[in-house]
């Protein structure tokens, strides 16, 4: 990150961006591991307590980094399992700090 441009709304923007086009390609659920005091203010929330495990394991301490937002209505609550990444995402030092 670089702190002369945070606080001016431009990761927001790239979130919300990136949601409105997933949700138009069909996307049903969107997946993050990160700041648990960031995320949820644009409708994450955590994933585990909601049946969703991550790819690799993730320190008790950092579980609420792992979340989860849905983009259709109802779709939480009838699926869930452990998350398959795409290949690139696919590599253990990806998943710990």
């Amino acid at each position: 990150m670089v702190p002369d441009f945070q606080g001016q709304g431009i990761g927001g923007q790239l979130i919300k961006r990136g949601l409105q086009w997933l949700s138009a390609s069909g996307t049903d659920l969107v997946f993050v591991l990160g700041h648990p005091g960031y995320y949820p203010r644009y409708g994450f929330q955590p994933a585990s307590p909601l049946g969703f495990e991550a790819p690799y394991p993730i320190p008790d301490k950092d579980a609420d980094a792992w979340m989860v937002q849905a983009l259709r209505p109802n779709v939480i609550g009838t699926v869930s399992g452990k998350v398959v990444c795409a290949d690139v995402l696919d590599r253990p030092e990806y998943w710990r700090e």
